[in-house]
């Protein structure tokens, strides 16, 4: 063979190397396994070519612990137990979910921009991306998740079933209000999170509605999606109130609104297409309860800091009383 032809063998490979596609920087088969008291967790973010750019961070409880581009995956390796795992933007939560109770596991868990919720899926599934894909670089310490709060307050977008549809109207009496909050066709694909000074009082979905019996005084309900939405109340016994959770179109936030005896037509129209449900008390476990402490001691701080004049609320009083 002349040298002329070695010298155009040479660089036909040449070419042939560069046109070939670059194998990922980190091999699945390098990451350890899981301990015996871990979980491992493995997010994919499928591509999607609108919003590519948006870089999410990926957090697990309290921590925030990886970044998350389009068609990359991190990993994250956590204490077994309670996890609530949530993706963030700019302040938003896109999604969330539960992974409690899994230890010495490898999860895996697919996502792409604009999906409503997290899904798991089998090793198989979750290896094929693996090989096709880059993984993130890991940051240089855990940061504050400054969203966690969101997360959890609508306990339904973590994967748990918790409402079941109510047994029985309920009515006032001689030392109870009755708090009537509904939802009406607006944003089908949310789950939102109704909660009291104290406790978490159940999830709706478009057009259903719940009802909690109170004592008569101020209490203080929250709902939120981007951001939180306080409403203070000062009901009377022997009174029924109503309220309208309200949703935004584009920024999906959220509005507590009282409806008084003056939309009378409206809430009729709206009540006509409402189904009323209440928490199914076999769901809530012990690891709903340790989300439900976070939530809840968030809101008591939310309404000391109300009370001080220092946070927005909307104000639910006699004039809204039938």
């Amino acid at each position: 063979m002349d040298r002329h032809r070695i010298n155009i063998i040479s660089i036909a490979f040449v070419i042939l190397l560069y046109l070939v596609s670059p194998m990922p920087v980190a091999d699945a088969k390098e990451i350890a396994p899981p301990a015996a008291d871990e979980t491992l967790i493995y997010i994919l973010r499928v591509g999607r070519f609108a919003g590519s750019g948006a870089k999410l961070w990926v957090a697990v409880n309290d921590q925030t612990v990886a970044r998350l581009k389009n068609k990359r995956y991190s990993v994250v390796r956590a204490k077994a137990g309670a996890i609530t795992l949530n993706l963030a933007n700019a302040g938003m939560v896109h999604a969330a979910i539960a992974i409690d109770d899994r230890p010495g596991e490898t999860v895996y868990l697919k996502w792409r921009l604009g999906d409503w919720e997290i899904t798991e899926v089998d090793e198989a599934e979750g290896m094929k991306f693996l090989q096709e894909a880059e993984q993130m670089d890991p940051i240089d310490a855990p940061l504050g998740n400054n969203e966690q709060v969101d997360a959890l307050m609508n306990l339904s977008r973590l994967g748990f079933d918790l409402m079941r549809p109510a047994e029985e109207r309920l009515s006032p009496d001689n030392e109870h209000a009755l708090v009537s909050i509904f939802r009406t066709k607006q944003s089908d694909k949310l789950h939102m999170g109704i909660w009291s000074e104290d406790r978490y009082l159940g999830t709706l979905s478009a057009n259903q509605g719940i009802e909690v019996l109170v004592p008569a005084g101020e209490h203080l309900f929250l709902s939120g999606y981007v951001g939180t939405s306080l409403m203070q109340a000062q009901v009377e016994a022997g009174k029924r109130y109503y309220v309208r959770l309200a949703i935004g179109k584009m920024i999906l936030r959220v509005r507590l609104t009282p409806v008084g005896p003056d939309q009378s037509k409206d809430l009729d129209k709206w009540l006509s297409k409402v189904d009323w449900v209440e928490v199914d008390p076999d769901a809530i476990t012990p690891r709903i309860r340790e989300r439900e402490e976070i939530v809840t001691d968030f809101l008591r701080s939310a309404g000391e800091r109300a009370d001080k004049g220092e946070a927005d609320v909307h104000l639910l009083g006699s004039e809204h009383a039938f």
